[in-house]
């Protein structure tokens, strides 16, 4: 008679997930269940270049007639249960085979974005719905967790989930011991495990969508804004005004929908409603992101935030009694302060050459203490004050010059303008980062008449060339354009 195989199953934990704790529960309670368990791992690369592998194995019976003989790591075909903390970490393993029809899978539907998603200009994530569907095509059952809301305890919830497949052996109870067993923060962790067993059995997701938050939209007051555009763009056009609205006031959000129609009015004059309006498409999330650029005010506003004190608490796994002490480090330069100040005295400090030094005064600000959140505050508050400093006069010059390049393209090479648009990716960051893009944009958009007249070619040679830098030079380390 041939002895049953183990249950094989495969953990991918990034790092502060929990996956090697998950692992030992799983391990624990086969053994509270009086089944014979082994637990192995391969470490991943550190800053999220691939995650730890935990691999465990459980024998079916309770009393075999010798010892089982385990494996030390998977083999492709022959795994019984997948789980994933990551949805792009699913995809590896569907990648190496170990996803079959015989294959439960168990895996979190939100992305944590890798080094290589977040060092692309402009939006370089990848969506993980594709995965997702590859996924449920593939495996037997596919169980898809959003633990956005959970994420004080995610391997608590991944294994209520586990236990929720009927995967394992067990019943449900040997794993809530097996909890109790380690002695650490249990009543949270049983509390994760409950949620697992109900978002489990919950009925899944009818959208093909990314879990997310939904989408800001903007004031009922400002909807003809939005009305004026054809369909494909208002929903991007709402969250951009909201957005705006949010950075400055409404005459902000009402200046980008003038800036926005320049384009929409030059991509209809092109014929651009042949190809469903993909030049003023593509200019809206730019033009948005561009706008809300990020100045001293904006930081403190966004550091004081209730909700982010709320998050780091959650992150934290802090309880409603317990301390939490964030300390925020700026060190804002010279072209910092200058640009608070009025453009006609911001101009006369001289700014330090590119590529050196930029100097700056280093600052630890105690955000939770009420000192620090003040201070953080007082610096929001400037926000009324903000069209009338020099680093907004420079970079609204910027922008205008940017849309009359663009438009003045697109009435003769529609590509070549949807690549302009592109080249925005420049403009980023802070510090040399962004001196360094500002001054390409402005290399690119200077001009641009006679180079369009003179020589149409170089010019699209000249923009075709500073997108593919943009794209393949993340550190943004290249000189400006001749």
């Amino acid at each position: 008679m041939t002895a049953p195989q183990p249950i094989s199953v495969i953990i991918y934990a990034l790092g502060g997930q929990g996956g090697g704790v998950l692992s030992d529960w799983l391990v624990e309670a086969a053994h509270l269940a009086g089944y014979r368990a082994q637990g192995t791992s391969i470490p991943g690369v550190a800053q999220r270049t691939g995650a730890t592998n935990y691999y465990v194995e459980i024998y079916p019976e309770r009393e075999p007639d010798a010892d089982p003989v385990f494996c030390l790591f998977p083999s492709a075909g022959d795994v019984d249960l997948v789980v994933s903390l990551e949805p792009m970490e699913t995809g590896r393993a569907l990648n190496a085979g170990y996803v079959t029809l015989e294959t439960t899978v168990v895996t979190a539907s939100d992305r944590i974005y890798s080094i290589g998603e977040k060092v692309v200009p402009g939006d370089g994530t990848a969506s993980a719905s594709p995965v997702l569907t590859a996924l449920e095509a593939a495996a037997k059952k596919l169980v898809s967790l959003d633990i956005g809301a959970m994420r004080e305890r995610p391997n608590a919830t991944f294994f209520g989930a586990i236990a929720a497949t009927g995967v394992l052996p067990f019943e449900k109870d040997s794993c809530r011991q097996a909890i109790s067993a380690t002695g650490i923060a249990v009543e949270s962790n049983l509390a994760g495990f409950e949620a697992g067993l109900v978002a489990a059995s919950a009925p899944e997701r009818s959208d093909d969508e990314d879990p997310a938050t939904a989408p800001e939209t903007a004031p009922p007051s400002l909807a003809e804004l939005t009305a004026q555009f054809p369909q494909q763009l208002r929903a991007v056009v709402d969250q951009a005004i909201s957005r705006l609205i949010d950075y400055q006031d409404e005459a902000y959000a009402r200046l980008f929908v003038d800036r926005l129609r320049m384009v929409y009015a030059a991509d209809e004059s092109a014929g651009g409603a042949i190809q469903e309006f993909r030049l003023a498409c593509a200019i809206v999330p730019r033009l948005a992101a561009w706008m809300a650029f990020e100045d001293v005010i904006r930081v403190a506003q966004l550091k004081t935030r209730p909700e982010r004190l709320r998050r780091i608490r959650e992150e934290c796994g802090a309880s409603a009694g317990e301390i939490v002490r964030v300390v925020d480090f700026l060190k804002p330069g010279r072209a910092e302060f200058a640009g608070l100040l009025p453009a006609w005295i911001g101009r006369q400090l001289s700014r330090p050459e590119s590529g050196r030094p930029r100097g700056g005064i280093a600052f630890k600000i105690t955000t939770s203490a009420p000192w620090g959140y003040a201070l953080l505050k007082v610096l929001a508050g400037l926000r009324p004050l903000r069209r009338g400093m020099m680093r907004y006069a420079d970079e609204q010059d910027a922008i205008d010059r940017w849309i009359e390049a663009v438009v003045g393209v697109a009435s003769s090479d529609y590509e070549l303008a949807c690549r302009l648009v592109d080249v925005a990716r420049w403009v980023r960051g802070y510090g040399d980062v962004r001196d360094r893009g500002l001054s390409r944009m402005e290399a690119l958009c200077i001009d641009w008449r006679e180079k369009l007249a003179d020589d149409p070619a170089a010019l699209s040679v000249e923009i075709t060339r500073a997108l593919d830098e943009a794209l393949l030079s993340p550190d943004s380390n290249c000189a400006p354009v001749a």
